[in-house]
């Protein structure tokens, strides 16, 4: 079996850091001590003495495809505010755009943008008794992207059979420089931020046609997406306030309203469809903890929220979404629809109710 080896001395120093954090931290998660420690994700994976990490080969598209003999087990996408857990198999999944797509639908439902996946490891860790099996994908910064993990209904010969298939040899994974190769991402550049007038956006807007024309719009705009609601604020957007989370859940519970819940960071989107039940606040944590999805929110990191209406050629799609403080979309909500159908007029009706109480 090939491992990675980071035990340079900078590893061992950071290591060392992480050890000592541990301690005074006992519950703090590899991603939340990596920001604390002020290194990515992955250079702390790499130099842990508690994983098992094997480097596998940058096939990340191939490796989801083959992820379906695997059977069930729980895909984790996250951003820096909202985790996104589903259980479920990789059905299907087909990659497109020359290899830099990905798309996934089923009980796993996503939308992959793999040109920015650099990184994957196969992880194993101890967990309780026992040890847990995962699969994980990075950005060129060493920021998490993707996991997956084994669960109790995993063909764990499937999965250990996959992870053989693409891990790379030991000269291979010292070839990629796998713990130094980082690189940042610049900050995000909108050309057109404050230079264009309410009718530059709101004309088309109005020309929508499907709610996916929407980031092709912004693209040759060149503006962000927070920018144009800004801009249609009252005729297609209602800026509310972020507080409006828990009670829009509590009423999807209460109805057994289906909800479509869009999480997803530079790499991807991940979503669930169907009713929401067990929801329960943890401190500063929202959670919706059903047997098949799970959602953890960290409230005080969504800065703002608006209600958004898309005209397409099926009448209006209308949408929650939350942004953190850096202007990022960090979880929506839609209302389950089919192409060529309409909204759901109960779906319609609950969000345009929300401004009543919740508009800033």
């Amino acid at each position: 079996m090939t491992t990675v080896e980071t035990r340079s001395h900078e590893g061992t120093q950071l290591l060392s850091r992480w050890k000592q954090l541990q301690t005074e931290q006992p519950r703090l998660r590899i991603r939340n001590a990596a920001e604390h420690l002020g290194v990515s994700e992955m250079a702390l994976l790499l130099c842990s003495d508690r994983h098992e990490v094997r480097a596998l080969r940058p096939e990340a598209g191939e490796i989801l495809r083959d992820l379906q003999a695997a059977g069930r087990v729980m895909a984790l996408s996250r951003n820096e505010q909202v985790v996104h857990e589903r259980h479920g198999t990789y059905t299907d999944f087909r990659v497109s755009g020359a290899g830099k797509m990905g798309l996934c639908l089923g009980e796993i439902d996503l939308r992959t943008f793999l040109s920015h996946w650099r990184w994957g490891f196969a992880v194993t860790e101890p967990a309780g008794e026992g040890i847990r099996r995962s699969l994980q994908f990075f950005d060129r910064a060493g920021q998490a992207l993707h996991k997956v993990y084994q669960t109790a209904l995993t063909d764990e010969a499937a999965f250990l059979q996959l992870v053989d298939r693409y891990a790379l040899t030991g000269e291979e994974a010292r070839a990629q420089r796998l713990s130094v190769d980082y690189e940042d991402y610049p900050q995000a550049d909108y050309p057109g931020n404050g230079q264009l007038t309410r009718e530059d956006v709101i004309q088309p807007w109005s020309e929508l046609k499907d709610v996916h024309h929407f980031n092709a719009m912004l693209k040759r705009l060149e503006i962000d997406r927070l920018e144009a609601l800004e801009k249609v604020s009252g005729t297609y957007s209602t800026r509310l306030s972020p507080d409006v989370l828990q009670p829009a859940f509590e009423t999807l519970s209460e109805r057994g309203q289906p909800v479509m819940v869009f999480v997803g960071n530079r790499g991807i989107v991940q979503i669930h469809t169907g009713p929401v039940h067990r929801l329960l606040t943890t401190g500063e944590w929202f959670n919706v903890l059903d047997p098949d999805f799970n959602l953890h929110v960290h409230q005080p990191g969504l800065a703002q929220c608006w209600l958004v209406r898309r005209p397409t050629a099926d009448g209006t799609v209308t949408s929650l979404d939350f942004f953190n403080d850096r202007r990022e979309v960090v979880l929506s909500l839609f209302g389950p629809r089919e192409a060529g159908n309409p909204e759901d007029v109960e779906w319609t009706q609950l969000l345009e109710s929300l401004p009543q109480r919740w508009a800033l």
